[in-house]
């Protein structure tokens, strides 16, 4: 199987008239990149990944572009090691297996594979650390890289690409990570491929080919033990004990001549080989022009009709030949079925945001409020003064279980980005089972604490019956979930922490200010935006339950202070609850108050969902 590269009338200017040469396939290989800095790494690896598009040609394997099931037999290890924080190492990888091998496997033979590559990467002593980041102690490095590695291999991939995987660590860590690749690549029959920037002489010595590259354009391609052979050759002498890596970046930087020098050496050695000399996978140049392998040229030729390719417009880069046969198309779009997706995505997203919602801090926050509450308003007796102090409980409790769980939502996106971001681009799982298992799994989370709350409060305040008790309760969860969803949808239109935070403060400010609580006689043009406030609903519901049917509440007692006709007469001295819903405007069904929360959950999680969908797609999906 080999990597083709398609350059149609050179306009793809990050790999400018590139060719390689066949690597042989009985020999397991690791494959450098090695590229200046800023030479373009990560973006030809991901060019060759198919996570980025380019203005023009293709990018082809044994002849076939490159598709979601020719991808799932490509692993990638991106640069950066992304997890969730709060899961252990265990955790992640046992998730990883769950969601990446088939469903027809049995979970006891998934486990068997996990546990022969942890031994393969000894991540074995920290199986139970949490991933951890800049907040949280966790795993370090070198084991964040190798479980990097260790989710990628646990599909069993026929090749691996790996961006820098050194970068920022210790030579002793840089050493033993290389080392623990090599002794892959060997054991499971893997071609590894990575970039990397200015190795060690070790570390470089342990490669087994090598592209070098510069501006562009291929200046070496082949054993990595020949290269100072190939700078020889052109009369540049390595002095001893000096790094090769370094040697050849010295060379590349030196002068444009030199630069030059080498970039059309490689180009002649590129020449000479699809004039029929090829590597043999051992190092030597041997000419093919007569009795070519049958099974090579049958292969090439197979290609070239295959990939509808001209040896004018294509540049080929045999780069690798894979192990395996080409999965067929007709495989599952998905690893896994749409139910395992779901519920082991719900497992994960449970353990990771119980740490974020039932945080040590906030549960010392709901406490000491529900005891401040139950303290300020402890029961009220049913009397004309105290229809203010229902009020503002009534009030209090409604933007405190609307806005926590906003403020909550805001940053659950932005912090999980990254992640879900990976695991998308490379297939791991549908979008709607990932949506759908987080709208679930956090729905006791956010629901555990207002329940609670209310259950206290309620009582001690003294508010109306046990029925009402329990209508409040489901308009308190109604409440969170709305002021939730609407959290979501700003974080994930913002995917940004800081603008999140932002636009809900002034969301918030907005519903607060234009809602009718703080005045009752806002402008005509300004008036209706009351009616896009959930908390408004959610307050005219909770007084609605706790005056509709309820026992009369005395006039007050100093005399013409009441604001309510049926207390200005004589032989009156209370106040019908029906009067009361009149006097502040409670004029609906509890119906016509309470439905529209729904509209606000299903609205604002739809458009989330259709936002991720499709504005926040990424290229590869």
């Amino acid at each position: 199987m080999y990597l083709f590269v398609d350059e149609r009338n050179n306009t793809f200017s990050l790999l400018q008239a590139a060719s390689g040469r066949k690597t042989s396939t009985k020999t397991k290989k690791s494959f450098p990149f090695f590229l200046l800095p800023g030479g373009g790494k990560t973006t030809l690896l991901n060019t060759l990944a198919g996570r980025q598009m380019t203005d023009d040609g293709r990018i082809t394997l044994n002849g076939a572009t490159l598709s979601k099931d020719l991808k799932r037999q490509i692993s990638y290890v991106l640069q950066e090691d992304i997890f969730f924080p709060n899961l252990t190492l265990r955790e992640t990888l046992v998730f990883t297996a769950m969601i990446r091998l088939p469903d027809k496997m049995p979970r006891q033979d998934k486990m068997d594979r996990l546990e022969e590559v942890i031994d393969a990467l000894d991540l074995r002593k920290c199986l139970d650390t949490i991933m951890g980041d800049a907040w949280a102690r966790g795993l370090s490095g070198g084991e964040k890289k190798r479980a990097s590695i260790a989710c990628e291999l646990i599909t069993d991939p026929n090749l691996l690409y790996m961006d820098e995987p050194t970068s920022g660590l210790d030579y002793s860590t840089s050493w033993s990570l290389v080392s623990t690749l090599k002794h892959v690549a060997t054991q499971f029959n893997k071609t590894v491929v990575l970039t990397i920037h200015q190795p060690s002489s070790k570390i470089f010595f342990l490669f087994d080919q090598l592209l070098l590259m510069c501006d562009g354009q291929v200046a070496y391609y082949g054993r990595c033990r020949e290269v100072i052979d190939f700078f020889s050759e052109l009369g540049f002498q390595i002095d001893s004990f000096t790094n090769p890596a370094d040697f050849i970046v010295d060379k590349l930087k030196e002068s444009e001549e030199n630069k030059q020098k080498i970039i059309d050496a490689a180009k002649l050695c590129s020449s000479k080989a699809r004039n029929g000399q090829m590597d043999d996978g051992n190092g030597t140049v041997r000419d093919n022009t007569k009795g070519q392998d049958s099974n090579l040229k049958s292969q090439t030729s197979n290609n070239e009709t295959d990939g509808q390719l001209s040896g004018k417009d294509c540049v080929r880069v045999s780069l690798l030949q894979l192990d395996a046969e080409v999965q067929h198309p007709h495989d599952p779009r998905w690893p896994s079925g749409y139910w395992t997706q779901f519920s082991q995505l719900m497992l994960r997203t449970f353990r990771q945001s119980k740490t974020r919602i039932l945080d040590k801090l906030k549960i010392i926050e709901s406490v000491v409020l529900c005891i401040l509450v139950s303290l300020i308003w402890f029961q009220l007796p049913r009397t004309e003064e105290t229809l203010y102090d229902r009020m503002g409980v009534l009030f209090f409790i409604s933007i405190h279980w609307g806005f926590t769980p906003l403020f909550d939502a805001v940053s659950s996106f932005p912090m999980e980005r990254m992640v879900i971001h990976k695991e998308r681009a490379s297939g791991w799982y549908r979008l709607s089972a990932y949506y759908l298992a987080k709208m679930t799994s956090e729905l006791p989370l956010t629901l555990l604490q207002p329940s609670l709350f209310l259950a206290v409060a309620y009582w001690c305040v003294g508010l109306h019956g046990v029925g009402p008790f329990f209508m409040s309760l489901l308009v308190i969860m109604v409440n969170a979930l709305a002021g939730q969803s609407i959290g979501l949808l700003l974080g994930i239109i913002c995917m940004d922490f800081r603008r999140a935070m932002a636009m809900a403060t002034i969301f918030i400010m907005a519903i607060m200010l234009l809602g009718g609580f703080y005045s009752r006689s806002l402008p005509v043009w300004l008036d209706w935006i009351k009616y896009f406030s959930f908390i408004n609903y959610t307050f005219h519901s909770l007084l609605y339950l706790e005056f509709s049917g309820a026992d009369p509440f005395e006039c007050s007692d100093t005399a013409n202070a009441s604001h309510f006709t049926s207390c200005k007469g004589a032989n009156h001295s209370q106040i019908e609850t029906s009067e009361i819903l009149d006097y502040y405007d409670v004029k609906w069904s509890f119906a016509s108050y309470f439905l529209p929360l729904f509209v606000f959950i299903f609205v604002m999680r739809t458009v989330g969902y259709i936002i991720l969908r499709f504005v926040h797609r990424p290229t590869s999906v």
